[in-house]
């Protein structure tokens, strides 16, 4: 018989940092450093297993500036995004590019489908909860797909004569922490959450991506390739900043 590790169990505790007590999740780990993470449940921090609570604490102290800034801007994105499960289980609209659909049930052995035109969203009767939220997820990912490539090829037109992005393939992706990515093999991956939000704000993830192509840094260079491909970049990437990866925005 196998044996395995047991998991290293994780805690709440807090600390009085200089603008007020902070709450955090810590995670023991077989690790050299500290690791700090402002995720789902707020500050989550991963510690070495030998590191005693009062020399964390001194750590964390040096980030106290650091940790107030994040967790301010998660608590204004958590304001306005919900998981999208959530609004299926309340039966309210799901956005698609900015707008509101309401979702439709077919009779059984119907084809799903996105109607832009109706702007509804139909699918068969499913037996549970998960299984129409899978058959959404998987709706919302083929409309992504086709929206994402139509807004790259649109990008693409904007090309100056001295600026010619190398060819490159779309992908999607669902991280919880990023808007998309793009790799040496010039692989651009977005987040397929991001059909949710208005045109403007995909407009902007994929130019930011395609700048990627041909600087992978965020130089000066780096911004006028995307300003290029999108003059009027600085506002949508702004309202981005507010926004949770992982969730949807309200509408």
């Amino acid at each position: 018989m196998r044996l395995t590790a047991a998991p290293h169990p994780t805690e709440v505790r807090s600390i009085e940092l200089p603008w007020g007590v902070c709450s955090y999740i810590l995670k023991r780990s077989k690790r050299r450093s500290v690791g700090f993470l402002i995720g789902d449940n707020g500050l989550q921090i991963s510690a070495p297993l030998r590191l005693s609570i009062t020399e964390l604490h001194s750590i964390i102290a040096t980030k106290s500036s650091w940790i107030e800034q994040r967790l301010k801007q998660w608590q204004a994105r958590s304001k306005q995004t919900v998981p999208l499960s959530s609004l299926l289980a309340d039966g309210k609209p799901i956005p698609v590019r900015g707008e509101p659909y309401q979702l439709e049930t077919l009779p059984p052995r119907s084809k799903a489908m996105l109607n832009p035109w109706t702007k509804s969203i139909a699918l068969p009767t499913c037996e549970s909860p998960a299984q129409r939220d899978k058959a959404v997820e998987k709706i919302l990912k083929a409309h992504a797909k086709e929206v994402f490539t139509h807004m790259a090829a649109k990008l693409l037109e904007r090309q100056t004569a001295t600026q010619r992005l190398p060819s490159f393939s779309i992908h999607l992706s669902s991280p919880s922490s990023r808007w998309g990515s793009c790799n040496s093999k010039r692989e651009v991956r977005l987040n397929w959450r991001l059909v949710h939000y208005p045109p403007q704000l995909i407009e902007y993830v994929i130019a930011h991506e395609l700048a990627h192509l041909v600087e992978m840094n965020h130089s000066a260079r780096f911004w006028a390739v995307v300003e290029s491909l999108m003059p009027d970049y600085k506002t949508p990437h702004k309202a981005l900043s507010k926004m949770n990866p992982a969730e949807v925005p309200i509408l």
